[in-house]
C-alpha cells in the first residue's frame, strides 16, 4: 500500500541537499588542482637551481679558502721534546766561554756552552744545515751580532714550503729563547725579537696578527656570498613548505 496524506495525495519525500556548485562531491576543482601543480613545479625548479648554485659556488669558495689557509694560516706542527729542553737552556745568560766544539755552516769550528751545544744537537735531529747555522749564531758574543744572526737563521735560511714547518717552529722556539737571554734594553735585540715574532706569525696561524699577510682572495667572497644566500633561500622554501603542510594536516577550527 502506498502511503498518502490525509487528503489522499501521495506523501512527498524529503529532498536531498544540493551539492554546492564547484564542490565536485568534495573534490577540488580541476582549475585549482592545476594551479597548485603549477606552483609546485615552479618551486621544484627553483629548488633545483638554488641547490646547484649553492653546491657549485660553495665548492669554489671552499677550494679557494683551503688554498689560502694552506699557505697563510697553517697550524704550527709539533716539534721534538728536545726543543723544549733546549729552550730552557738557551734562556740562561751566557757567563762563561764555551768548551763544546761544533761546526758552523762556513765549516769553522766554534766552541759552545753545554746548554748551547744541547740546542745544536737537538737542531741536528731535524736538519743538519739548521744546526750549523744555529751554532754560528750562538757563537757570537756581541748582543747586536748574536741577535741579528739568530733572526737570520729563522727568516733567511728556513724554506717557506710546508715540508719545512717543523724546522721553522723548532728554529723559532730556540732563537726566541736565545734572544730572551740578551739584554732587552739593547735596540738591536728588541728589533730582532719583534721581527722574529712577525716572521713566525706570518708563517703560521697564531694569536699575533701578521702585518704582511694578504687578505682573503676575492674569489672566496664572490663565490661564498651567493652560495650562502642560496642556502638561505633553500631554507626559507623548506620552512614555507613545512608550514603549508602543517596547515593542511591540522586545520584550525572555525571560530564561528
Amino acid at each position: 500500500m502506498s502511503s498518502r496524506e490525509p487528503s489522499g495525495e501521495p506523501r512527498s519525500r524529503p529532498s536531498e541537499p544540493a551539492s554546492e556548485p564547484g564542490s565536485g562531491g568534495g573534490r577540488a576543482a580541476p582549475g585549482a588542482s592545476q594551479g597548485r601543480a603549477a606552483r609546485w613545479g615552479v618551486r621544484a625548479r627553483a629548488v633545483v637551481v638554488l641547490l646547484a648554485l649553492a653546491l657549485s659556488l660553495g665548492a669554489v669558495a671552499a677550494v679557494a679558502f683551503q688554498r689560502y689557509v694552506s699557505v697563510h694560516l697553517r697550524a704550527p706542527p709539533k716539534v721534538p721534546t728536545c726543543v723544549r729542553g733546549a729552550r730552557v737552556a738557551l734562556r740562561k745568560p751566557v757567563e762563561a766561554s764555551g768548551t763544546e766544539p761544533r761546526l758552523t755552516a762556513a765549516g769553522e769550528t766554534v766552541y759552545l756552552t753545554p746548554g748551547e751545544d744541547r740546542a745544536v744537537a737537538c737542531a741536528f735531529q731535524l736538519d743538519e744545515a739548521l744546526s750549523r747555522r744555529l751554532a754560528g749564531a750562538l757563537a757570537e758574543h756581541d748582543p747586536d751580532q748574536r741577535a741579528a744572526r739568530l733572526l737570520e737563521v729563522v727568516r733567511d735560511h728556513v724554506p717557506a714550503e710546508p715540508a719545512h714547518d717543523r724546522v721553522a717552529v723548532a728554529a723559532y722556539m730556540m732563537a726566541s729563547a736565545a734572544l730572551r737571554a740578551l739584554p732587552a734594553e739593547v735596540p738591536a735585540v728588541r728589533a730582532a725579537s719583534e721581527s722574529l715574532e712577525q716572521v713566525h706569525a706570518c708563517r703560521f696561524r697564531t694569536r699575533r696578527p701578521c702585518s704582511t699577510r694578504p687578505s682573503l682572495p676575492a674569489l672566496v667572497w664572490l663565490a661564498g656570498i651567493p652560495a650562502a644566500l642560496s642556502w638561505l633561500a633553500l631554507l626559507g622554501i623548506g620552512l614555507a613548505a613545512s608550514a603549508a603542510r602543517y596547515r593542511r594536516r591540522d586545520p584550525r577550527p572555525d571560530p564561528g
